[in-house]
Protein backbone atom coordinates (compact mmCIF):
# COMPACT_ATOMS: atom_id res chain seq x y z
CA UNK A 1 0.00 0.00 0.00
CA UNK A 2 1.30 3.67 -1.03
CA UNK A 3 1.21 6.05 2.12
CA UNK A 4 1.16 9.92 0.20
CA UNK A 5 3.64 11.87 1.49
CA UNK A 6 1.60 15.30 1.81
CA UNK A 7 4.79 17.57 2.12
CA UNK A 8 5.61 16.07 -1.41
CA UNK A 9 1.82 16.62 -2.66
CA UNK A 10 2.16 20.20 -1.47
CA UNK A 11 5.39 20.35 -3.51
CA UNK A 12 3.90 18.98 -6.56
CA UNK A 13 1.01 21.56 -6.29
CA UNK A 14 3.80 24.50 -5.82
CA UNK A 15 5.44 23.19 -8.81
CA UNK A 16 2.14 23.31 -11.03
CA UNK A 17 1.31 26.94 -9.71
CA UNK A 18 4.95 28.35 -10.22
CA UNK A 19 5.61 26.83 -13.12
CA UNK A 20 9.24 25.94 -12.32
CA UNK A 21 11.37 24.29 -9.41
CA UNK A 22 13.00 26.98 -8.09
CA UNK A 23 9.97 29.26 -7.25
CA UNK A 24 8.29 25.98 -6.20
CA UNK A 25 11.15 25.94 -3.91
CA UNK A 26 10.31 29.14 -2.73
CA UNK A 27 6.90 28.82 -2.18
CA UNK A 28 7.39 25.68 0.10
CA UNK A 29 10.53 26.85 1.31
CA UNK A 30 13.05 24.56 0.30
CA UNK A 31 15.95 24.87 -2.02
CA UNK A 32 15.62 23.56 -5.88
CA UNK A 33 17.78 20.50 -4.85
CA UNK A 34 15.60 19.00 -2.23
CA UNK A 35 12.26 19.72 -4.49
CA UNK A 36 13.92 17.69 -7.41
CA UNK A 37 14.89 15.06 -4.68
CA UNK A 38 11.68 15.10 -3.37
CA UNK A 39 9.69 14.76 -6.90
CA UNK A 40 12.27 11.53 -7.32
CA UNK A 41 11.24 9.88 -4.43
CA UNK A 42 7.23 10.29 -5.39
CA UNK A 43 8.27 9.18 -8.87
CA UNK A 44 9.83 5.74 -7.17
CA UNK A 45 7.38 5.52 -5.03
CA UNK A 46 4.73 5.65 -7.35
CA UNK A 47 6.66 4.11 -10.10
CA UNK A 48 5.35 6.57 -12.68
CA UNK A 49 6.48 9.72 -14.53
CA UNK A 50 6.02 12.96 -13.27
CA UNK A 51 7.86 15.17 -15.57
CA UNK A 52 9.28 14.86 -19.21
CA UNK A 53 11.80 17.54 -20.34
CA UNK A 54 10.73 20.29 -22.70
CA UNK A 55 13.64 22.47 -23.97
CA UNK A 56 15.28 23.40 -21.02
CA UNK A 57 12.42 23.40 -18.47
CA UNK A 58 10.28 20.00 -17.06
CA UNK A 59 6.95 19.76 -18.12
CA UNK A 60 3.66 17.69 -16.00
CA UNK A 61 3.06 14.57 -17.60
CA UNK A 62 -0.79 13.73 -17.82
CA UNK A 63 0.10 11.67 -14.85
CA UNK A 64 1.69 14.40 -13.36
CA UNK A 65 -1.09 16.64 -13.86
CA UNK A 66 -3.77 14.05 -12.74
CA UNK A 67 -1.92 14.03 -8.99
CA UNK A 68 -1.75 17.80 -9.41
CA UNK A 69 -5.75 17.54 -9.32
CA UNK A 70 -5.98 14.48 -6.81
CA UNK A 71 -3.52 16.30 -4.77
CA UNK A 72 -4.91 19.81 -4.36
CA UNK A 73 -8.14 17.38 -3.06
CA UNK A 74 -6.18 15.68 -0.54
CA UNK A 75 -4.53 19.10 0.84
CA UNK A 76 -7.62 20.63 1.35
CA UNK A 77 -9.09 18.10 3.07
CA UNK A 78 -6.08 17.92 5.34
CA UNK A 79 -7.04 21.76 5.95
CA UNK A 80 -10.93 21.32 6.41
CA UNK A 81 -10.09 18.36 8.95
CA UNK A 82 -7.73 20.16 10.90
CA UNK A 83 -9.92 22.90 11.32
CA UNK A 84 -12.77 20.41 11.77
CA UNK A 85 -10.40 19.26 15.01
CA UNK A 86 -9.05 23.13 16.26
CA UNK A 87 -12.55 24.44 15.98
CA UNK A 88 -12.34 28.37 16.87
CA UNK A 89 -13.92 29.81 19.78
CA UNK A 90 -16.43 32.16 19.07
CA UNK A 91 -16.29 33.80 22.26
CA UNK A 92 -15.08 36.84 20.04
CA UNK A 93 -13.85 38.13 17.11
CA UNK A 94 -10.16 37.32 15.74
CA UNK A 95 -8.55 40.45 14.97
CA UNK A 96 -5.94 39.89 11.74
CA UNK A 97 -3.85 42.13 10.30
CA UNK A 98 -2.29 41.48 6.75
CA UNK A 99 -0.45 43.90 4.30
CA UNK A 100 -2.93 44.66 1.18
CA UNK A 101 -0.94 42.49 -1.40
CA UNK A 102 -1.49 39.46 0.86
CA UNK A 103 -5.26 40.39 1.98
CA UNK A 104 -6.81 40.17 -1.30
CA UNK A 105 -5.43 37.42 -2.87
CA UNK A 106 -3.56 34.54 -0.99
CA UNK A 107 -5.56 35.50 2.34
CA UNK A 108 -9.04 34.39 1.07
CA UNK A 109 -8.05 31.36 0.38
CA UNK A 110 -6.25 30.47 3.46
CA UNK A 111 -9.01 31.30 5.29
CA UNK A 112 -12.18 29.45 3.22
CA UNK A 113 -10.78 26.10 4.51
CA UNK A 114 -11.18 27.23 7.93
CA UNK A 115 -14.45 28.99 7.57
CA UNK A 116 -16.04 26.15 6.51
CA UNK A 117 -15.46 24.29 9.30
CA UNK A 118 -15.76 26.50 11.60
CA UNK A 119 -19.13 28.69 10.90
CA UNK A 120 -18.42 30.96 14.13
CA UNK A 121 -14.96 32.38 12.96
CA UNK A 122 -15.52 35.51 13.47
CA UNK A 123 -12.76 37.56 11.96
CA UNK A 124 -12.03 41.50 11.67
CA UNK A 125 -9.26 41.85 8.76
CA UNK A 126 -7.25 44.94 9.58
CA UNK A 127 -4.99 46.33 6.31
CA UNK A 128 -1.89 48.24 6.75
CA UNK A 129 1.70 48.34 6.07
CA UNK A 130 4.51 45.94 7.93
CA UNK A 131 5.70 48.24 9.91
CA UNK A 132 2.56 49.49 11.25
CA UNK A 133 0.84 46.32 11.69
CA UNK A 134 3.68 45.06 14.13
CA UNK A 135 2.70 48.30 15.78
CA UNK A 136 -1.06 47.30 16.42
CA UNK A 137 0.38 44.09 17.25
CA UNK A 138 2.74 46.12 20.05
CA UNK A 139 -0.27 47.63 21.27
CA UNK A 140 -2.39 45.13 21.49
CA UNK A 141 -4.68 46.29 18.69
CA UNK A 142 -4.43 43.02 16.97
CA UNK A 143 -4.36 39.32 17.87
CA UNK A 144 -2.37 38.07 15.14
CA UNK A 145 -0.63 39.73 11.75
CA UNK A 146 0.85 39.31 8.77
CA UNK A 147 4.01 41.19 8.33
CA UNK A 148 7.19 40.59 6.00
CA UNK A 149 9.01 42.49 9.01
CA UNK A 150 11.57 39.77 10.78
CA UNK A 151 11.08 39.89 14.97
CA UNK A 152 12.24 37.29 16.43
CA UNK A 153 11.27 38.77 20.10
CA UNK A 154 7.29 37.42 19.25
CA UNK A 155 5.97 34.10 18.16
CA UNK A 156 6.07 33.46 14.85
CA UNK A 157 6.93 31.49 12.02
CA UNK A 158 7.18 31.94 7.97
CA UNK A 159 3.93 31.74 6.41
CA UNK A 160 5.00 32.16 2.99
CA UNK A 161 7.84 32.87 0.34
CA UNK A 162 6.89 34.75 -2.72
CA UNK A 163 9.00 36.14 -5.55
CA UNK A 164 9.35 39.75 -6.07
CA UNK A 165 8.57 41.38 -9.78
CA UNK A 166 8.75 43.95 -12.04
CA UNK A 167 5.24 44.80 -12.89
CA UNK A 168 4.33 47.18 -15.63
CA UNK A 169 0.94 47.91 -17.91
CA UNK A 170 0.59 45.15 -20.32
CA UNK A 171 1.54 48.03 -23.04
CA UNK A 172 4.43 49.77 -21.45
CA UNK A 173 8.04 49.20 -22.71
CA UNK A 174 11.26 49.90 -21.34
CA UNK A 175 13.11 52.36 -23.34
CA UNK A 176 16.84 51.34 -23.44
CA UNK A 177 18.90 54.06 -22.09
CA UNK A 178 16.69 55.92 -20.25
CA UNK A 179 15.73 56.87 -16.74
CA UNK A 180 13.29 53.97 -15.57
CA UNK A 181 9.62 55.84 -14.82
CA UNK A 182 9.28 54.34 -11.36
CA UNK A 183 5.76 53.67 -9.28
CA UNK A 184 6.79 53.48 -5.46
CA UNK A 185 5.33 53.36 -2.34
CA UNK A 186 6.10 56.31 -0.28
CA UNK A 187 8.46 55.55 3.27
CA UNK A 188 8.44 53.13 4.92
CA UNK A 189 8.44 50.66 2.11
CA UNK A 190 10.70 47.34 1.97
CA UNK A 191 9.63 47.26 -1.92
CA UNK A 192 10.65 50.40 -2.46
CA UNK A 193 14.07 49.37 -0.87
CA UNK A 194 14.39 46.33 -2.91
CA UNK A 195 13.67 48.08 -6.40
CA UNK A 196 16.10 50.68 -5.54
CA UNK A 197 19.14 48.70 -4.20
CA UNK A 198 18.72 46.40 -7.36
CA UNK A 199 18.57 49.15 -9.62
CA UNK A 200 21.11 50.89 -8.13
CA UNK A 201 24.04 47.46 -8.15
CA UNK A 202 23.54 47.79 -12.15
CA UNK A 203 23.87 51.58 -12.15
CA UNK A 204 20.08 52.01 -13.83
CA UNK A 205 18.92 55.55 -13.94
CA UNK A 206 15.69 56.09 -12.71
CA UNK A 207 12.73 58.51 -11.56
CA UNK A 208 10.02 58.92 -9.24
CA UNK A 209 7.06 59.30 -11.26
CA UNK A 210 4.49 58.61 -8.96
CA UNK A 211 4.56 58.13 -5.09
CA UNK A 212 1.39 56.63 -3.30
CA UNK A 213 0.94 55.24 0.21
CA UNK A 214 -1.07 52.15 -0.88
CA UNK A 215 -1.20 48.99 -3.24
CA UNK A 216 -4.35 50.49 -4.97
CA UNK A 217 -2.89 53.55 -6.32
CA UNK A 218 0.10 51.99 -7.11
CA UNK A 219 -1.34 49.28 -8.89
CA UNK A 220 -3.93 52.22 -10.78
CA UNK A 221 -0.58 54.40 -11.55
CA UNK A 222 1.00 51.23 -13.08
CA UNK A 223 -2.24 49.80 -15.12
CA UNK A 224 -2.56 53.87 -16.74
CA UNK A 225 1.53 53.58 -17.85
CA UNK A 226 2.99 56.19 -15.63
CA UNK A 227 5.89 53.49 -14.73
CA UNK A 228 7.13 50.32 -13.40
CA UNK A 229 6.78 49.11 -9.88
CA UNK A 230 8.64 46.50 -7.85
CA UNK A 231 6.15 43.93 -5.64
CA UNK A 232 5.17 40.31 -5.01
CA UNK A 233 3.96 38.15 -7.32
CA UNK A 234 0.05 38.59 -5.67
CA UNK A 235 -0.15 42.39 -6.94
CA UNK A 236 -0.45 41.32 -10.69
CA UNK A 237 -3.83 41.95 -12.02
CA UNK A 238 -4.94 40.86 -15.76
CA UNK A 239 -4.40 44.25 -16.91
CA UNK A 240 -0.56 44.04 -15.96
CA UNK A 241 2.11 41.94 -16.85
CA UNK A 242 5.47 41.22 -15.76
CA UNK A 243 8.66 43.00 -16.87
CA UNK A 244 12.87 41.90 -16.41
CA UNK A 245 15.52 40.35 -17.79
CA UNK A 246 15.01 40.76 -20.99
CA UNK A 247 14.41 44.45 -20.33
CA UNK A 248 17.52 44.75 -18.94
CA UNK A 249 16.46 45.07 -15.43
CA UNK A 250 18.09 43.15 -12.17
CA UNK A 251 16.08 40.63 -10.64
CA UNK A 252 14.75 41.08 -7.46
CA UNK A 253 14.50 37.92 -5.41
CA UNK A 254 12.16 37.18 -2.87
CA UNK A 255 9.47 38.33 0.04
CA UNK A 256 9.44 36.47 3.40
CA UNK A 257 5.52 37.39 4.69
CA UNK A 258 5.72 35.64 8.59
CA UNK A 259 2.44 35.19 10.68
CA UNK A 260 2.89 37.18 14.72
CA UNK A 261 1.09 36.24 17.58
CA UNK A 262 0.59 39.08 20.17
CA UNK A 263 2.02 37.55 23.42
CA UNK A 264 -0.12 38.61 25.85
CA UNK A 265 -3.47 37.71 26.88
CA UNK A 266 -4.14 35.88 23.61
CA UNK A 267 -8.00 34.99 22.74
CA UNK A 268 -8.32 31.43 22.65
CA UNK A 269 -9.58 31.52 19.30
CA UNK A 270 -6.35 33.57 17.93
CA UNK A 271 -4.92 30.83 19.51
CA UNK A 272 -6.39 28.19 17.18
CA UNK A 273 -6.11 30.07 14.13
CA UNK A 274 -2.44 30.79 14.75
CA UNK A 275 -2.09 26.88 15.68
CA UNK A 276 -4.52 26.13 12.07
CA UNK A 277 -2.59 28.58 9.84
CA UNK A 278 0.98 27.21 11.20
CA UNK A 279 -0.19 23.57 10.62
CA UNK A 280 -1.09 24.29 6.89
CA UNK A 281 2.39 26.25 6.08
Amino acid sequence: MINFDLAALRTLVAIADQETFARAGDAVHRTQAAVSQQMRRLEDQLGLTLFERSGRTKELTPSGRKLVDYGRRMLALQEETLAALHAVSSSGPVRLGSPADIADTVLPEMLRQFARANPALSLVIHVGRSPDLMELLKKGAVDLTISTRLDDSRPHFLLRSSPIVWIAANDFRVEPGKPLPLVLADEPSIFRKIALDALERIGQPWHERYTAPGLAGIRAAVAAGLGITARSIEALTPDLRVVGDADGLPPLGSIRYYLYQRDDAVPEAAKNLYRLMAARG
